[in-house]
């Protein structure tokens, strides 16, 4: 029924789906709910002028495919194709009007988006690092590092066959080792820390949390 009460437990992704399908609106919003914050970091650290309208576009699409989704369990892959559908499209477009990089950067903002935490210097360059990958490489970076997804649902995401997952995220840490290497005029050796770097730059911070926090960028001391 349209409106129903949500169950006592927390439901799962397929749960929500499933009651979104009867006709629970309520279900739908917690849905949307519980993956917001994640598409709204999505494109806050890529695009941040244009994330509010990306991330509405985006769930707005999820609501006119809602019946395209093939394995309701993986629901967070399906929005995130969405998302990169999106992106991907925003930034052709505003190749054409702009220039060449359309994709702003982070590292040198005075705000930091939701989940987003740069606490040191090795983090800020990280992310002007990842700045520099080309689109879907440091893509495939952020859902294995931030949101530890499996190998089947980024191949889901990023379109491509599963047994290219590995190769290509392998590609992509090496060349955001040498980026970092390179950016610091080789004072820091990244070396086995780089996992730890870039998993450490996200906190969790619940299913619907508020918009950027300015920070100040961190010292070299």
């Amino acid at each position: 029924m349209l409106g129903s009460r949500l169950p006592d437990h927390s439901p799962d992704d397929f749960e929500l789906i499933r009651g979104w399908r009867s006709g629970d609106q309520l279900a739908r919003d917690a849905l949307f709910s519980r993956h917001y914050g994640r598409i709204r970091r999505f494109f806050d650290v890529k695009v941040p002028a244009a994330a509010e309208d990306l991330t509405q576009q985006t769930f707005l699409a999820c609501i006119e495919l809602v019946d395209q989704i093939e394995k309701p369990g993986s629901f967070k892959a399906f929005v995130f194709g969405i998302a990169r559908h999106r992106l991907l499209r925003y930034l052709r477009s505003a190749q054409r009007t702009e220039g060449p990089s359309p994709i702003e950067s982070f590292a040198d903002s005075a705000t930091s988006p939701s989940g987003i935490v740069a606490r040191n210097k090795e983090h800020w360059l990280l992310l002007r690092a990842m700045e520099r990958l080309p689109t879907d490489l440091r893509i495939a970076l952020e859902l294995f590092y931030w949101e530890d997804m499996r190998s089947s649902e980024i191949a889901q995401v990023l379109r491509i066959p599963l047994s290219t997952v590995t190769t290509r995220i392998s590609r992509a840490r090496t060349r955001l080792r040498e980026l970092v290497e390179d950016l610091s005029a080789g004072a820091i050796d990244a070396g086995g820390r780089l996992d730890d770097w870039a998993k450490s730059l996200v906190v969790h911070e619940g299913p619907n949390p508020e918009g950027p926090q300015p920070r100040d960028p961190p010292s070299d001391a």
